[in-house]
């Protein structure tokens, strides 16, 4: 047992085996003891670092807060990024996506780094609906920043998904591209090209013509919850152009009878949003994942799974007081 016997950890090392030819990586599953029936688990997309078992036990982090989420009756696994595709330039040949290709370069049409994340967190998913101690129905992909744009498109693509959160995602996250705010398709494929199919890098400069864009992504994994967060001062990732491709996603929602956030005025600083199964919060700070933002997903999770525990001081609202602080952050 790890933390003082209320949890259970584990080290699971996941092995494609192809005409003799093996690929592998390693994740992290932790499940509480105090347990009545089985519990909802929410699975991190981690592209900062790999945190193995006995890190996290002495070594608390915000940005995998496991004590608090075994505290709050989740369990939860997480993964590091670059273990299963490199997140560099050069990184293919050393990743799952070159193990089935055989090694051959990607052609233009091939999936990216981005979908072989998601591809690795669906994987996790398949591990733990083997265990008894996990709702398999209750299962959450968590993602910040590259991470974030991977939960949704892990979500769209993995209908096992009942909740996706991402995390100040941004271009070619939850931001809508067309707004032209913030990171630009122009910048984004310049520097982290094999994210994306090549594609994408045309449309530099003329966003406008985009035939899709990011609100198409979200509304993918309707009738399913999906949650969006922000941080005021993290403009690169563009704190309303993600609100506003929410909002644009509702109609999707809506057509299949589920509710959802619709009102275009953003709600204000530390005020979380709830409305059917999409929620969003904006609070103040910079780029990063930390224990509020976590506070505010559990919130959101136990009340949608309907769990009986106590919400945390993050209350959801539908009409912030006036005398907070509008997050409705536009160009400086």
């Amino acid at each position: 047992g790890i933390f003082d016997g209320k949890a259970d950890g584990r080290t699971i090392r996941a092995t494609i085996e192809i005409d003799g030819r093996t690929f592998a990586f390693e994740f992290e599953v932790i499940v509480p003891r105090q347990r009545k029936t089985a519990v909802p688990a929410m699975i991190l997309i981690n592209n900062r670092y790999r945190i193995p078992l006995e890190k996290l036990t002495r070594e608390p982090d915000e940005f995998w807060p496991v004590e608090k989420i075994i505290e709050r009756g989740f369990a939860t696994a997480s993964f590091f990024t670059s273990d299963v595709d490199p997140d560099r330039v050069d990184g293919y040949s050393d990743g799952v996506r070159a193990f089935f290709a055989g090694g051959q370069p990607p052609a233009k049409s091939d999936w990216r780094s981005l979908s072989a994340w998601g591809w690795a967190a669906s994987r996790i998913a398949d591990y733990l609906e083997t265990l008894p101690e996990i709702n398999a129905d209750q299962l959450a992909v968590v993602g910040h920043s590259r991470g974030g744009k991977t939960a949704l498109w892990a979500a769209a693509e993995d209908t096992r998904f009942a909740i996706a959160y991402s995390n100040q995602s941004g271009c070619g996250g939850a931001s809508l591209s067309r707004r032209n705010f913030g990171e630009t398709i122009g910048r984004i494929t310049t520097v982290f090209p094999h994210w994306f199919v090549p594609e994408l890098a045309t449309f530099a400069g003329r966003e406008s013509e985009l035939p899709i864009d990011q609100h198409q992504l979200i509304a993918l994994a309707a009738p399913r919850a999906v949650y969006i967060a922000s941080a005021d001062d993290d403009l690169w990732a563009d704190p309303r152009g993600e609100y506003l491709a929410l909002v644009a996603a509702s109609p999707v929602f809506q057509l299949l009878q589920v509710d959802s956030i619709s009102d275009p005025v953003m709600p204000a600083l530390d005020r979380p949003r709830w409305e059917g199964v999409t929620a969003y919060h904006v609070r103040p700070g910079k780029h990063g994942l930390n224990a509020g933002d976590w506070e505010r997903f559990l919130d959101f999770a136990a009340s949608l799974f309907s769990l009986t525990q106590e919400l945390s001081k993050f209350q959801p609202t539908f009409d912030p007081p006036p005398d907070l602080p509008t997050a409705d952050r536009e160009r400086p």
